[in-house]
């Protein structure tokens, strides 16, 4: 333990309390805003492209206001932070990986048949036809 003591008054100590309380007030409504923003972006006549983009990047700007905040990360020591976003980096890499690996695109049709899978024929986004 350091020997060194932080006295702080009872009235500082409640105004640091109070300034975490509002941070985080201003915090859930801006989130509110932005759950709001992505209800409304969805039911606007969007290119797919545009839409995707819109709605992920907004998801990517709430959960990094989640994961500072609500889990505390914002207060803790900056190892902490970098070991976080280092290990949700690596699983984003490694998902993306998969879903380029393991794409239905480059499965066999024929192995698929032969397995009882029943493939049907669908439209992607840019409009090319998947069979």
């Amino acid at each position: 333990m350091s020997a060194e003591v932080h006295h702080l008054s009872h009235a500082e100590l409640l105004d640091q309390e109070n300034k975490r309380y509002h941070a985080f007030i201003n915090l859930a409504l801006f989130l509110s805003v932005f759950t709001g923003v992505e209800i409304v972006v969805i039911f606007l006549p969007f290119p797919p492209v545009v839409l995707f983009t819109t709605l992920i990047t907004v998801s990517l700007v709430k959960f990094v206001c989640v994961i500072l905040w609500f889990m505390h990360l914002i207060y803790d020591a900056p190892l902490l932070l970098i070991l976080f976003v280092g290990g949700m980096l690596l699983a984003a890499g490694t998902m993306v990986a998969l879903l380029n690996l393991l794409a239905r695109s480059d499965v066999d049709p024929a192995v698929l048949h032969d397995s009882g899978v029943v493939i049907h024929s669908a439209t992607r986004v840019d409009g090319t036809s998947i069979s």
